[in-house]
């Protein structure tokens, strides 16, 4: 385990925890299989939080003073955000963030470029302060239409390169 490649160690721990959860989930062992699922979460939590913080880094590094090798730099700017839909996000054509927010995942006054699967209508908008939502309502309004998104389904925020993103339904 290199501690200074931390996302391929949390990759690698993910990996164990999952081939444990597959036998302790065969075995039966209720237990085992809650200690393991806890322990994939957070370390699901900490590969968002470095990537996060990786992505925060390039931003930091986009005036050019430090180089940043392109496979990184690609593999650490594409972020995807699922969000559950709830009803009131629908009636009033909201997109809200605040999970996303919480982990760090997308901060407050961002600007995003996206297009909205299907239909590939493409908008600029902005993660706002009140209600942690994004700042265009009547794109977000035309893609629930579009993509049939009901209460309880769940969207994903995809970024492609930096800046830009996709808006999909989810399809688990």
């Amino acid at each position: 385990m290199n501690i200074n490649d931390i996302p391929t160690t949390i990759n690698h721990l993910m990996d164990q925890t999952m081939s444990k959860i597959t036998k302790a989930a065969a075995n039966q062992n209720l237990g085992e299989l809650e200690v393991l699922t806890k322990r994939a979460s957070e370390l699901k939590q900490m590969k968002e939080q470095i990537a996060s913080i990786q992505h925060r880094l390039i931003g930091f590094a986009g005036n050019g003073e430090i180089k940043i090798q392109s496979s990184a730099h690609s593999a650490l700017t594409q972020r995807e955000l699922r969000i559950e839909v709830s009803q009131g996000m629908i009636n009033q054509n909201l997109l809200t963030l605040t999970e996303p927010l919480k982990r760090g995942q997308i901060h407050i006054g961002e600007e995003l470029i996206v297009e909205a699967l299907p239909g590939g209508e493409r908008f600029k908008t902005q993660v706002m302060t009140n209600g942690n939502k994004l700042q265009e309502r009547g794109a977000i309004g035309r893609f629930y239409r579009n993509a049939s998104i009901h209460a309880g389904e769940f969207v994903v925020l995809r970024e492609i390169s930096r800046g830009s993103w996709q808006l999909s339904k989810s399809e688990r």
